[in-house]
């Protein structure tokens, strides 16, 4: 096993050596120029680091918000079972009805609130079937 393992040790330090002296013989011979211009460095625009933090702001808000709101659904659901079973004359009084959701106008923040709305349905119905059961 040890002999299998320095073997493999001396074809890449051979191989590694071949390869630079490949590399040196190039530029020797002049087969490749010796300076490139290339840009180190890209142009970054404010726009687009603009752009990258809104996005980014955005999914971190979110993250939080539905985090949030998880955890808030979960201790909801399990207070209004308990309310449900042990005190029924409050769940009764405290019911309310359904709202339906209105249509934004195609603002950033508007578009972010309503994914983050539609979001929160889905976190809310998923929690609500996982504690009713």
């Amino acid at each position: 096993m040890l002999i299998i393992i320095i073997i493999i040790f001396l074809i890449a330090i051979i191989s590694m050596l071949g390869m630079v002296m490949f590399r040196a013989w190039e530029i020797e011979t002049s087969r490749i120029p010796k300076h490139s211009n290339r840009n180190i460095f890209p142009k970054i625009y404010f726009r687009h680091v603009e752009k990258i933090m809104l996005y980014l702001t955005k999914h971190i808000v979110q993250w939080i918000v539905l985090v949030a709101v998880k955890y808030w659904f979960i201790v909801y659901t399990k207070t209004k079972k308990w309310t449900r079973k042990n005190l029924p004359k409050i769940f009764k009084f405290l019911k309310k009805e359904s709202k339906e959701v209105k249509k934004q106008s195609d603002s950033f923040v508007k578009k972010a609130i309503l994914e983050s709305k539609t979001k929160i349905k889905r976190i809310k119905e998923k929690v609500r079937k996982e504690h009713e059961e």
